[in-house]
């Protein structure tokens, strides 16, 4: 007679995780071997705060300035574009393959409420640099207690 264990739901979520990350491995390899949906690629984003600004710093080599979409949604910055390939159309045979062409998007969740009519935006040698003015609620007030 065959006995289950009684961790087998363990074991099957584990197992399912595997699948996940060998799928997405074998769908994200150049050339890519499998395409299952039209992903997009994450540009490399660095996001550090000073006193008064969140900045957002992304890669984005190659791509146009007319070619980003920046829109700030609540505490939600989305980045998005289109990275084409610049020497479309010759045949090529790789033995290296490693820079991403194509749709890409990235979402970057603020930790503090920021104005979002003062947002700026700069673009220079491959970097795009969004610059967001932290809101003046969260500073330090007092309080001044009246007597009746």
């Amino acid at each position: 007679m065959l006995e289950l264990r009684r961790d087998w739901s363990e074991v099957v979520i584990n197992l399912q995780k595997e699948m996940e990350r060998l799928m997405d491995d074998f769908a994200t390899r150049k050339p890519p071997m499998v395409r299952f949906s039209p992903k997009t690629w994450e540009p490399s984003v660095d996001v550090y705060e000073t006193e008064n600004e969140v900045v957002i710093l992304i890669e984005l080599a190659g791509v146009k300035e007319d070619e980003i979409e920046v829109a700030v949604d609540n505490k939600i910055v989305t980045i998005r574009g289109d990275r084409k390939d610049i020497k479309r159309g010759i045949r090529r045979t790789y033995s290296q393959m490693e820079i991403l062409w194509g749709p890409f998007e990235r979402n970057i969740s603020l930790t503090t409420n920021v104005d979002v009519s003062q947002v700026k935006a700069y673009y220079e040698s491959g970097f795009l640099e969004i610059v967001l003015p932290k809101l003046n609620d969260d500073k330090y007030r007092r309080v001044n207690i009246k007597v009746r």
